[in-house]
């Protein structure tokens, strides 16, 4: 492609009004290597959808106001490595479309028997300042610059807004040295490496009772896997167009995840590095924190959602309330710490009562990037920057991970608990990491008391009642006794990552893992751990 410049054709649109079958987009099963380079900025243009085929919007969000069918124009620099083709510019993408920021995965690239060149890229368009996901497929014909680019949504991670689109798009690819193209090149390859073995799920004899229709309605499931003596069984990426190609680039939204991988891996690291941050109060640190009844509670309380502040003490109506929407959609740090901090009264001693709330982990991530910035006298100092990253780099994690959801204001602190994107082998690797202790080539890097704690280890339970007298919930961690259920002769804690709409990541013993991600608001997945413990028992393993 090299010195080639596509042209950005006028409003173009996808002829016909049907989704077109993901194979349309699915490279050959091996694909050839392009003749020529591919290597420079590809530039989409903003399009409007030909189809639009509304299926939930329980929120009711405007769509003409938030311009929901029209495509945002996108500018992304491309790498090449053999086939595969590398976005440089990782996570959303910020621009000035009210609703939607463009996520680009790797793809690949080929050369058919007739000489044209196609590209074809796992792309999604996230919700602005929020964590819903719709996955869709980009296609190029390079070989000719006036046709229009494929792009399609068929998929999503969302139980609120949920549809189809299909556009043909304006693009131009503009071929040009990429200045730090070999180490986006070297890190794809790292974080290939670094991936657990993946095999078919339906390898395995108990595969149709995995997030099966009782637990989780097919319409509603993403993807799911399992992690059994060390390889990761997946599942495949349905759509409504078909199987979606690029499965193992598709992106996860983290949701209520957050609270684990982010929040409560973040405070175990920074409790390691300064010994007694968790008991330090938070106001001093976190200004709207500093008054009406916030004095005695300490970064550990909110971590763990027991701050004394609440209107209701119901499961999940603070959190379900209008003043949580008004958390949720404000923009920026001043607005959604003023809510958090002060739009929930004291209504008992903090350390008392769980009741789940997100601004209590926002409160939380607050407070400790406050104390890393004391501790470290660095105003710039950061939670993801300066405590995980550089563990999700030993990890070998993708990039997705180093692209968190922040505030839009100039402070840009990070969510904590929720907003973050992942892939299904970045959530292997997590889980591995924290069910081996937290340590990274015999380094022990967070607090082994704290994720003992998180992990339900040693003189279980841990943590204040939560939902139901048999899960708890610690360091941003649930844990549910599946004890009974199993059939075990003692209870049997099992600690887990739970996220919005019906995502569940379960540590099993042994090292185990089972996951899914779905959006149809069912959080079952009892079945799938019984399923797994037929073959592999689980109420005697030691963790």
């Amino acid at each position: 492609m090299s010195g080639l410049i596509f042209s950005l054709p006028g409003a173009a649109m996808a002829s016909g009004e049907a989704l077109l079958p993901t194979s349309h987009f699915a490279p050959p099963e091996v694909p050839s290597e392009p003749a020529e380079k591919i290597e420079g900025s590809l530039e989409i243009g903003e399009g409007g959808a030909a189809l639009f085929d509304l299926h939930a919007n329980s929120f009711r969000i405007d769509r003409k106001a938030q311009e929901l069918e029209t495509i945002p124009a996108l500018r992304v620099d491309l790498v090449q490595d053999g086939s595969r083709i590398l976005p440089v510019q990782r996570g959303p993408i910020r621009g000035t479309h009210p609703h939607w920021e463009w996520i680009v995965q790797p793809g690949e690239a080929w050369s058919d028997e007739d000489g044209v060149t196609w590209l074809s890229l796992p792309v999604a368009l996230a919700e602005r300042n929020a964590n819903c996901v719709h996955n869709g497929l980009l296609k190029i014909n390079l070989s000719d610059p006036g046709q229009p680019a494929d792009f399609q949504i068929a998929s999503e991670t969302c139980a609120y807004l949920q549809f189809d689109m299909r556009a043909g798009l304006p693009v131009r690819f503009t071929a040009r040295p990429v200045p730090n193209a070999p180490a986006v090149i070297a890190a794809d390859k790292r974080e290939r490496a670094a991936r657990l073995p993946e095999k078919p799920v339906s390898t395995l004899p108990f595969a149709d009772r995995l997030a099966a229709e009782d637990q989780v309605p097919a319409g509603a499931l993403t993807a799911y896997g399992t992690v059994l003596e060390g390889t990761h069984y997946v599942s495949d990426c349905p759509t409504r167009a078909g199987p979606y190609p690029f499965c193992a680039e598709l992106v996860l939204p983290s949701y209520s995840w957050a609270k684990s991988i982010f929040a409560g891996v973040a405070a175990m690291r920074l409790e390691h590095l300064y010994p007694g941050a968790m008991q330090r109060r938070i106001a001093p640190y976190v200004g709207g924190c500093d008054e009406d009844g916030w004095g005695d509670v300490t970064v550990s309380h909110v971590l763990n959602m027991a701050s004394g502040h609440y209107n209701s003490r119901e499961y999940e109506v603070d959190e379900g309330s209008a003043t949580m929407q008004k958390f949720f959609l404000v923009e920026d740090h001043p607005g959604k710490i003023l809510i958090a901090c002060k739009a929930f009264g004291r209504r008992t001693d903090p350390g008392k009562r769980f009741v789940y709330r997100t601004g209590d982990t926002y409160i939380a991530g607050t407070a400790m990037t406050a104390i890393l910035r004391t501790e470290r006298q660095e105003a710039s100092a950061d939670l993801h920057t300066d405590l995980l990253a550089p563990i999700w780099q030993k990890l070998g994690l993708s990039a997705l991970m180093d692209a968190p959801r922040r505030t839009y204001d100039e402070s840009a602190i990070p969510f904590s608990g929720w907003g973050l994107y992942l892939t299904r082998a970045d959530l292997a690797r997590i889980a591995a990491f924290l069910q081996r202790g937290g340590t990274i080539d015999g380094e022990a890097l967070l607090d082994p008391d704290m994720l003992a704690e998180a992990l339900q280890q040693g003189d279980a339970p841990h943590g204040l009642r939560a939902a139901s007298d048999d899960q708890r919930y610690r360091n941003g961690f649930w844990a549910w006794n599946a004890g009974p259920y199993l059939g075990c002769d003692a209870d049997r804690w099992i600690p887990l990552m739970s996220g919005f709409g019906g995502l569940t990541a379960a540590l099993l013993p042994g090292e185990r893992l089972y996951w899914h991600v779905s959006d149809g608001g069912t959080y079952r997945w009892g079945a799938s751990a019984k399923a797994i413990h037929e073959y592999h028992p689980l109420c005697g393993e030691t963790e």
